[in-house]
């Protein structure tokens, strides 16, 4: 049995480092600095089976390599795990040498949708990687605590005599419920903020799963179709210790699609009005999954902002990438927002295989249409596992094997029109064209409800500007 774990975001920058999203902050202004969930499940899971934890989230701390080896040296314990990102894998798995330098017989351990497909060839590759656990893996990190022989472990890649090995998958958890709580006690919360008012924000993940099939998205490889949802009455616990141990009370609720439950979503607003807490809120959303009686039920639990992956104004695009929604749903979902009261922050995808200057195009111009409060372009990135990787490499955009480093804010591969140069200044172009327009500098700032607000919306949008002024 484990003793120690320490868990760590390595000190390769600042990222969202989520199974379907790997955002790097920089040039992101609208998107903020998360929590790490990943190592926060984790170390709940393990210290309800007695092993005493650290997590160290050293982007956040703004702490370096040498770090990491003070603590591996001062705490001494038996498994370091490691949050990664596909873009930055070499890195990450740095940690995992220095690991190794310091005492060979920590257990080095990793996860991610990026060993979903590349386990066998990560482990081929980082001879300093022990284990690779592949999807959920709350219920995986105690069997391995608890030193359970390798070979009776499902979800895991591992070596046997020196080859890599490969465990059946394991089955996704159905009963959400069971699932301690997130170990937040073990970070500086104060870390993590919303952007707009400078308040302590954390995560909760109040679903996993998606039946949708969007051609780039991972949340069907590493979270399933089906959409699982955690009682109403659980969240509210997880709200309530947050607010009650922690003093938050501002939350992102994390899912693979918020609302893709109706009633369920009733029945949660319905829950945290009744329960008397003081919250604010922000989601995700399909534009084709709200409607009027849902929206005001979400402003009086506290909800202020709902996020729309949007993706592209161009309808040939849309039918493409199998978004499964239309201009026309978007509109009027965004038109519902204004008159409940809550924001909108739209999502647009640039840069699939079949993006011209024309779609592009098309897409700014709906983007100005729609007109949300809040617009973030990203460049589509080639995740293996997704229908899009797959196009890619058959189109001949990327070579079988390969792991672009580029993504998100930079364009990872070229389209069939348009090449990565041509590419590379779409995303601030777009970005400008939106959001230097005077009736929306003057409609934000006009809407701002305090002082500290006005002054944050100043100083992102200066660090904006100046990131416009570079292009």
């Amino acid at each position: 049995m484990w003793n120690k774990a320490l868990l760590i975001v390595p000190a390769t920058g600042k990222y969202i480092r989520e199974e379907r999203c790997q955002t790097p902050l920089e040039e992101m202004h609208t998107i903020a600095l998360r929590p790490p969930m990943d190592l926060l499940y984790l170390a709940g899971s393990l210290e309800s089976a007695g092993v005493e934890c650290r997590i160290r989230d050293y982007p956040a701390l703004g702490e370096s390599w040498d770090a990491l080896r003070q603590e591996l040296q001062e705490f001494h314990p038996n498994a370091l795990i490691l949050s990664v990102t596909t873009p930055t894998l070499e890195e990450d798995l740095k940690a995992a040498i220095v690991a190794k330098e310091i005492d060979p017989s920590i257990c080095t351990i990793t996860k991610g949708p990026h060993f979903h497909r590349l386990d066998l060839d990560a482990l081929r590759s980082y001879p300093a990687l022990d284990i690779i656990m592949r999807g959920e893996y709350e219920e995986t990190i105690v069997e391995l605590a608890q030193e359970h022989p390798l070979p009776e472990i499902a979800g895991i890649s591992y070596r046997k005599q020196g080859e890599p090995v490969r465990n059946a998958d394991r089955p996704f958890v159905d009963d959400l419920d069971r699932i301690p709580f997130p170990a937040r006690h073990l970070i500086n919360n104060t870390l993590y903020y919303r952007p707009d008012t400078g308040a302590v924000q954390t995560t909760i993940v109040t679903s996993r799963g998606c039946p949708y099939p969007c051609i780039f998205c991972l949340a069907g490889e590493v979270s399933g179709k089906k959409a699982r949802v955690r009682s109403p009455q659980n969240v509210l616990a997880e709200v309530r210790e947050c607010v009650q141990c922690h003093g938050i009370r501002d939350f992102l609720f994390r899912s693979d699609l918020f609302t893709s439950n109706r009633q369920w979503v009733l029945d949660l607003c319905k829950t945290i009005q009744d329960s008397g807490l003081s919250i604010s809120w922000s989601c995700n959303s399909r534009v084709d999954t709200i409607d009027t009686q849902m929206l005001a039920a979400m402003k009086q639990a506290g909800c202020w902002l709902i996020a729309f992956g949007v993706e592209s104004g161009s309808r040939e695009l849309l039918k493409k990438m199998r978004k499964a929604t239309d201009l026309e749903t978007a509109e009027r979902t965004l038109r519902l927002c204004r008159q409940a009261g809550i924001k909108s922050s739209v999502y647009f995808v640039i840069g699939l295989p079949w993006e011209t200057r024309a779609t592009y195009e098309e897409s700014v111009a709906f983007a100005k249409r729609l007109d949300p409060d809040f617009l973030e372009v990203f460049f589509a990135y080639p995740f293996h596992g997704t229908e899009f990787y797959s196009i890619a490499v058959q189109e001949g955009l990327l070579s079988d094997g390969e792991i672009p480093h580029e993504g998100y804010n930079h364009p990872s591969i070229p389209t069939l029109y348009l090449d990565k140069q041509q590419l590379a200044g779409l995303r601030k172009e777009f970005l400008r064209s939106f959001y230097l327009r005077p009736r929306f500098i003057f409609r934000t700032l006009w809407n701002t409800k305090s002082p500290r607000v006005f002054w944050n919306y100043l100083v992102y949008g200066s660090r904006q500007l100046v990131d416009f002024l570079k292009g």
